[in-house]
Formats: structure tokens, C-alpha cells, sequence
């Protein structure tokens, strides 16, 4: 996750702004994921760790296209054949195309004693679309229609519902799926948006202002007020 993420954040430093100072290690943390990722389909925690998992995996998507639009060398071609395999292997196309998290129909993922009372969300399947649009921007693929279970699921402020993860890539996938005009985006866009903006923190919470509640949502005690911040911004 660290580096996947960093590695966006220095190819997206590079293509806005062409410093040159950016690009050579932009090259070199996309270069790393390309060598972690299993010799025949995705990632996950540790260099060709022979396990994946669709969480990591979107992430190292999302890192790779930016590298790509950035025009940073970037095998692509191998690299999304390889993660393709991994998203149709794991997605159950008997259950409206949804996406298990490290096997197909995997299920509630949670940790014991942190988060095992949250909801479950088709997070999985978010991801998968979002990847699916980046690496082959085929519209009519079938798998898309997991779309279908998203808008089934809108965002709530409500206890045991909070789960900023999903949201954040709920709305990659819908908005690069029919926004900012279509239909399935017009479901989620309000509902989102009335979830997240009311319930950020303001001036009145102090050192809070500007951020959101970490302890309500399903992954901040990974993350902390960081990463509540970040992924909803």
C-alpha cells in the first residue's frame, strides 16, 4: 500500500508539473511495482509474494495509469493482461459481477475485535471497475455491471455504515463509469456528498477543523485521522 501510493503521488508530481527532479524516481518506484507484481496475475503485500489481492492491486493500477499518462515508461501491456487475469478470476459473474477480495466470493473482510460490526461493501467490486475502465477502457465489458450493485449501496452517515474506503472508490468507478452526466453517477453524487461534506469537522472541533472522525468508519483504526483526511478529500 505505502509504496503504491507514493508512487501516484510522485508520477502524478511529475506529469502536472514536467520537473525533472520528480521523474527519475517516479521511474524508479513505478519500475518496483512492475518487478513485485506475480509472474502471472496482481499483488499484494511484499515482491511477487505469490498472493493477491484486489485492494493492493487497484493501487498499483491507479499508480500505473497515472505513469502511463505522465508518460513515464511503463510496460502496460503485460502488466494489466496479468491484472485482468487476476480481476476475472475473482469475479463471480453469477452474482451481478462482484469482486471477492483474495478469492472469488471471499466475502466480509474485517479484523477480530476492530471492525467485525461495520457493514460490508462491494469495495472489491468498485475496484475492479475502476481497473477495468484504466487498463481497457471497454465499456461493454460485461464485468461492468457491478455498477448495478454500487448504486444499491449509497453512502450513509449512519453507525456501522461509515466506510470511507468504499466511498472513495465507488466514486472512481462510478464517475469514470457514466460521469459527471449519467445516470448511475447521479445516483451516487448526492448521496455521497451528503454524507462526507456535513460531517467534516470545523472550526468548533479545534485541532479537528478540516478533518473527519477516524473512530467512526469501518478502516480508521488502520489509517487514522490521516488517511480520513486523504481519502476524502
Amino acid at each position: 500500500y505505502n509504496h503504491t501510493i507514493a508512487a501516484l503521488a510522485l508520477s502524478e508530481a511529475y506529469g502536472m508539473s514536467a520537473t525533472q527532479l520528480f521523474k527519475g524516481q517516479a521511474q524508479q518506484a513505478v519500475d518496483f511495482i512492475i518487478a513485485a507484481q506475480n509472474p502471472d496475475r496482481a499483488w499484494r503485500y511484499t515482491k511477487q509474494s505469490g498472493d493477491n489481492d484486489s485492494s493492493v492491486t487497484g493501487w498499483a493500477i491507479m499508480a500505473l495509469k497515472s505513469a502511463e499518462l505522465s508518460e513515464l515508461n511503463v510496460p502496460t501491456r503485460e502488466a494489466y493482461e496479468k491484472a485482468r487475469k487476476w480481476f476475472d478470476e475473482v469475479t463471480d459473474s453469477t452474482i451481478y459481477y462482484r469482486v471477492g477480495y483474495n478469492g472469488k466470493g471471499s466475502g466480509k473482510v474485517f479484523v477480530p475485535g476492530k471492525n467485525e460490526s461495520f457493514d460490508h461493501h462491494q469495495s472489491m467490486s468498485a475496484v475492479a471497475i475502476m481497473s477495468r475502465i484504466f487498463m481497457q477502457k471497454n465499456k461493454r465489458e460485461p464485468a461492468l455491471g457491478a455498477v448495478n450493485v454500487l448504486v444499491t449501496d449509497l453512502p450513509e452517515w449512519k453507525p456501522n455504515k461509515i466506510d470511507y474506503y468504499y466511498w472513495y472508490y465507488a466514486s472512481l468507478a462510478l464517475f469514470q463509469f457514466d460521469g459527471p452526466d449519467g445516470p448511475m453517477w447521479k445516483k451516487w453524487n448526492e448521496p455521497m456528498k451528503n454524507a462526507i461534506v456535513p460531517n467534516q469537522k470545523t472550526a468548533k472541533d479545534g485541532c479537528q477543523n478540516g478533518s473527519w472522525a477516524p473512530e467512526e468508519e469501518r478502516w480508521g483504526f488502520e489509517g487514522g485521522r490521516v488517511y480520513a483526511v486523504a481519502i476524502n478529500a
